[in-house]
This record gives C-alpha cells, structure tokens and sequence, in this order.
C-alpha cells in the first residue's frame, strides 16, 4: 500500500521513503497473478519490509498473504481428495517452513487489525497449512484442531460470505477428514452445504461437495458436484489458485466412475 506523503525539507527522508513505498507497490502488484514465483518474491518483499517495520499491518499482512498463496498455489490449497488427503512428505517440509513463518505474521497482523476480515481469514488459512504440517493425529493431539475451529469460526462470524464463505469451507475439510471423535460427518455436510448456499457459483465449494459425497459412498450425488465443478468458471477469489488443480481433479473422478 502507499504510504502517505510527507512533507519534508530534508531531501535525504524523500530518498530513504520512496524505496519502500515501491516495495509495498510491487509486491501487491505481484499477489495479483497466480505464479508461484510472483508470490514467492512477493514474500521476500514483504517479509523484508516487516523486517523494517514489525507493527506495520500492510507489512505483516502482505508476508502472511503472500506465503500463504505460495501454498496454496504450491499444495493445491490442501484441498482433501477422494481417497487421500495431500500431505505427503514434502508438502508438510512446504508447510512447516512457509506456514511457521506466515502464521506469525498473520497473528501480528490479526492483533494489529483484531476486526479485519482479511486478517482473519489469513490468519485462518495459514494456521490450517502449519497444523497440517504436523500430520493429522499429531495435530489433533497437540490441540492444534482446537485453534483451527477457532480462527475458521472467526471468519464466519466477522463474515461468512468473504472469499466464497472460506470460513464455513475450511470448517467442512476439517470435519471431514479428522479422526474420530473429532471428525464429524453432519457437521462437515453442514458446513459444506452453507458454504455453496452462500457462494453457489464457487467451484471450490461444489468441488467440496463432491468429495464429501464420494467419500460417503454417494455416486450419484458426487457426480452431480464434480459436474457443477467442472462447469462453472472461476472466481477471483482465493480459488483462482488451485482452480485448474480443481476441475481437473473432477475430471479424474468422473473418470474413475466411469462417467466423463
């Protein structure tokens, strides 16, 4: 973000302010692509300017959006699959070094701006790719589900709707795959289903729709989803990212159903 202008009779401040306003400039600038280098030197720009600056919101918030899109592109927005979830090896390394890091800037960011949706849901976002570095049982022993529900049911309370009702999806996935007693098979139906209420025309929403269905032993009703999937464009939020990953990965399931 610009920073706001200063006047000032010292030449030198101007030199030693513009350098960072440019920084700022770039790196939103770079967050607006899909390109998982873009986010990467996103990052770097950011991250060194909350380096500078560590009780500036743009800074901390722009680290912390930035990592977290590098994982969400990079991992395929640890979207749960029909027969698996993504955490493979090197995915948790991604995880446990990139979302270390943007979590504390997403809580510095969250305690500078305690109402800002968009705080929240980075927050939210980057706390679900660090607990799932951990491992699933590991992560529900060391508490980790607790806090996850916590940041996730934030977000739809501030605003449920923001980013496709993110808030409400991120709360169905962990439902969905976590171990019994936690996990929840009509709390994650239910969440899934106000999420498409809220943002229909979201293909992550239908996507999570699918492989709730598909791993409930519904074909019928998972095929219907992964369609919808397919159909409906992208929207500019969020699931910009990892939308192809997406429609390709319903492709593949109808496929295996033996309808494509």
């Amino acid at each position: 973000m610009k920073h706001a202008s200063l006047v000032c009779a010292l030449s030198l401040a101007v030199v030693v302010a513009a350098p960072s306003a440019a920084k700022i400039d770039e790196a939103d600038w770079l967050l607006e692509t899909a390109k998982p280098e873009d986010a990467e030197r996103a990052a770097k720009l950011f991250e060194a300017r909350a380096a500078e600056s560590p009780d500036s919101f743009e800074a901390r918030f722009g680290a912390a959006r930035a990592l977290t899109q590098v994982m969400a592109i990079r991992t395929n927005g640890n979207l749960p699959l029909v027969d698996r979830l993504q955490d493979d090896d090197a995915n948790r390394a991604l995880w446990a070094d990139l979302g270390t890091r943007a979590l504390a800037h997403a809580r510095a960011a969250h305690a500078l701006r305690p109402q800002s949706i968009e705080a929240a849901a980075t927050l939210a976002t980057s706390y679900m790719f660090y607990a799932s570095s951990l491992g699933i049982i590991r992560s529900i022993v060391s508490g980790a589900g607790g806090e996850y529900r916590t940041h996730a049911q934030r977000v739809v309370d501030l605003d449920a709707v923001f980013d496709d009702a993110v808030g409400h999806a991120l709360l169905a996935s962990f439902y969905l795959v976590a171990p019994w007693p936690v996990g929840d098979r009509e709390q994650s139906l239910e969440h899934f289903e106000r999420a498409a209420a809220l943002a229909p025309g979201s293909v992550r929403n239908q996507y999570g729709l699918a492989v709730f269905w598909a791993r409930d032993g519904d074909a019928v009703r998972a095929r219907q989803h992964f369609e919808r999937a397919i159909a409906l464009p992208c929207t500019a939020h969020s699931e910009r990212l990892f939308c192809d990953w997406m429609k390709q990965t319903s492709r593949d399931a109808l496929a295996a159903q033996g309808t494509d």
